[in-house]
């Protein structure tokens, strides 16, 4: 009888264990109340925006020692429950809060990444979905305003390649040692585009996209590099839509090639504790430029510092400095180029790893020399954009 019920209670607890590796809820929630300022509007507004807040559910099934079933899904979350009143590009044509990728947020959950796959230790991932793109990914986190207002200081706002796209089948390889020299790792996707057209009518079938990355790290020495690219990938130019020489037929989206390279450093591991440099340089071309009047081209860069204060100051206290440029000009004629500029300053306050407020302000600038002025004050020549805010994040 003691064995039968030995026997009973250990196997009740192998299922309460095996049940307890089951999907994994992650996400946060990141509320700031803004001050944005926009030279197309009368006055600044305030608002209360969710900085796409988040939740997901992510998990994988053992199907053999070295194979398992991999998934996750996740969602964007609108916290306060309304379209938020903030003033984007002109060119992208946000006046309300940005989406995924500039537009105005209307529900209050959105379909973020999601995928279904299959993965092999040693090998690498299978993933079908919904994805970022690995030009995205490439950036590895080092855009510092991705999320404030709303989306609104995302570099997105300012150049192209900031996109999560459907129709995914992706392969993601695992990281390969290089001996003590850090790893290396290779990812690719393809989206194939389902539009087709009827027989014997005009039109033509859709085009498949392709986005792919080389990432290398070496923890030890305090290194990131990766160089990515897109091809035929739709993707916002913030400046096409004002640009003077603007192909004809052409749109702010626009199936785009684009060839990203990023680098950071942490300087902590060759003496200077708390501060680290990073950079990204990009150019962009319109994938197709068939039966259009005029070629554009964007060059952009961005490089910011963060430095992390020592325990001695305050434990958990940070400061971000950010510059981003885009130039978009015509290659086939003489107009002067149009240009997006944005500089922006965070400081952070961690209580722990998953709790921070944070306070920052950010202004953006967009000259366009080749549209004349429609007012008298000569905005649509030199836009202005800024934002001011205080924050609060929290992750599970």
């Amino acid at each position: 009888m003691k064995k039968l019920l030995l026997a009973t209670l250990v196997s009740t607890l192998s299922i309460g264990a095996a049940q307890a590796e089951g999907p994994t809820v992650y996400g946060k929630i990141n509320v700031s109340v803004d001050n944005v300022k926009s030279d197309l509007n009368t006055k600044s507004t305030i608002a209360v925006d969710s900085n796409a807040s988040r939740f997901g559910i992510k998990g994988n099934e053992k199907l053999t020692d070295n194979l398992s079933a991999i998934y996750g899904i996740e969602w964007g979350v609108v916290i306060d429950n309304s379209t938020n009143n903030v003033a984007g590009n002109p060119a992208s044509g946000s006046t309300g809060g940005k989406a995924s990728n500039g537009g105005t947020t209307t529900v209050d959950l959105n379909a973020r990444n999601r995928y279904i796959g299959l993965q092999y230790d040693g090998i690498g991932a299978l993933k079908i979905g919904r994805s970022d793109t690995y030009t995205r990914t490439s950036q590895n986190g080092i855009d510092s305003f991705d999320d404030y207002a709303n989306g609104n200081l995302d570099m997105a706002q300012t150049f192209a390649g900031e996109n999560r796209i459907d129709n995914v089948i992706a392969f993601e390889s695992a990281k390969f040692n290089l001996d003590g020299f850090g790893a290396l790792q290779g990812n690719f996707l393809v989206a194939p585009n389902d539009t087709s057209v009827p027989k014997g009518t005009g039109g033509k079938t859709g085009t498949n996209g392709i986005s792919s990355s080389i990432v290398y790290t070496n923890k030890d020495a305090g290194l990131y590099a990766s160089i990515a690219g897109d091809h035929n990938i739709t993707s916002t130019w913030a400046a096409l839509g004002t640009f003077a020489a603007a192909p004809a037929g052409s749109a702010v989206k626009n199936n785009t090639n684009i060839i990203r390279v990023v680098g950071g450093l942490d300087l902590s591991k060759v003496g200077v504790d708390g501060l680290s440099l990073n950079a990204l340089l990009q150019q962009a071309k319109l994938a197709d430029t068939t039966g259009l009047t005029a070629d554009p081209k964007e060059t952009a860069y961005l490089v910011n510092a963060v430095y992390k204060f020592p325990a001695s100051v305050l434990d958990g206290l940070s400061a971000k400095l950010q510059y981003q440029n885009a130039t978009t000009k015509d290659i086939t004629s003489t107009a002067k180029d149009v240009k997006i500029s944005q500089i922006g300053f965070d400081v952070d306050y961690a209580f722990s790893a998953k709790t921070k407020v944070y306070g920052f302000y950010a202004k953006r600038n967009l000259k366009n020399p080749n549209n004349p002025a429609t007012s008298t004050s000569g905005v649509d020549q030199n836009f202005a954009y800024s934002a001011f805010g205080l924050g609060l994040e929290q992750k599970f």
